[in-house]
């Protein structure tokens, strides 16, 4: 497999983590009434149900633009620094254990609890744009859960010494969130029992997280992924 395959891989798998977080995936039924204007638990017809799926995906285009600028800014960075990157890769890859030991909850960081809220509130009138700029202040404020994985994911980006290849990065990050929330917007109704036994699994998936983190902190640290990828069949992408 091409390392830079494992490492979009890697990227989704983050996204998907933080759509199951604590954090986020009991709200996801409110941010999709909230998105489309009507309640939770109601039978949509086929039309509502089309505009309660644009709606979630304006949302996730809103916060997807935001990642994946943050992705290119770092790229960036990871080049302009790229003498200095062996030494990055070990303080990145140091931060990245800790803050999967956080995530885990064997380390506490209070700090790393707080959560930046935007007052701004688009008004509904403006439509499909509302709901992108609802997005975008989601993807700007972070949560407590999100923010340890989102930084993980920059951390990673940085050391990819390209704009291109740290946007890809977050883009991938960005379908990892997103698509679990479109399939929700689209057929909410069905998959609420799931989300509910999802939500009891709660602290399994803060291990998981967590686990991801530690072991994204060691391949940093070591400039591992061209040796992992080399694990997998040829024939896997």
């Amino acid at each position: 497999m091409d390392p830079v395959h494992l490492s979009l891989i890697v990227a989704f798998g983050a996204g998907a983590l933080s759509f199951a977080s604590p954090c986020v995936l009991p709200l996801v039924p409110a941010y999709i009434g909230h998105l489309a204007g009507r309640s939770v638990g109601k039978e949509l017809d086929a039309g509502q149900r089309s505009e309660t799926l644009a709606h979630a995906l304006a949302f996730v285009l809103g916060f997807s633009a935001v990642f994946i600028v943050l992705g290119a800014s770092v790229g960036l960075v990871g080049f302009i620094v790229r003498e200095q990157l062996p030494w990055l890769r070990w303080l990145g890859g140091a931060i990245l254990v800790v803050m999967g030991l956080h995530v885990a909850g064997v380390l506490r960081i209070p700090a790393l609890y707080r959560e930046l809220r935007l007052p701004f509130r688009p008004s509904r009138r403006l439509g499909m744009a509302s709901s992108f700029l609802v997005g975008s202040i989601f993807g700007a404020g972070w949560t407590p859960c999100i923010g340890p994985i989102l930084g993980a994911i920059l951390l990673y980006a940085s050391t990819t010494q390209t704009v291109g290849q740290g946007a890809l990065l977050l883009t991938a990050y960005s379908l990892g969130l997103g698509v679990p929330f479109l399939i929700a917007a689209l057929a909410l109704d069905r998959v609420l029992g799931f989300l509910r036994r999802l939500n009891r699994q709660a602290r399994l998936v803060e291990w998981a997280s967590g686990a991801l983190l530690v072991g994204m902190g060691f391949v940093v640290m070591f400039n591992l992924i061209g040796r992992l990828a080399s694990l997998f069949p040829k024939w896997i992408v």
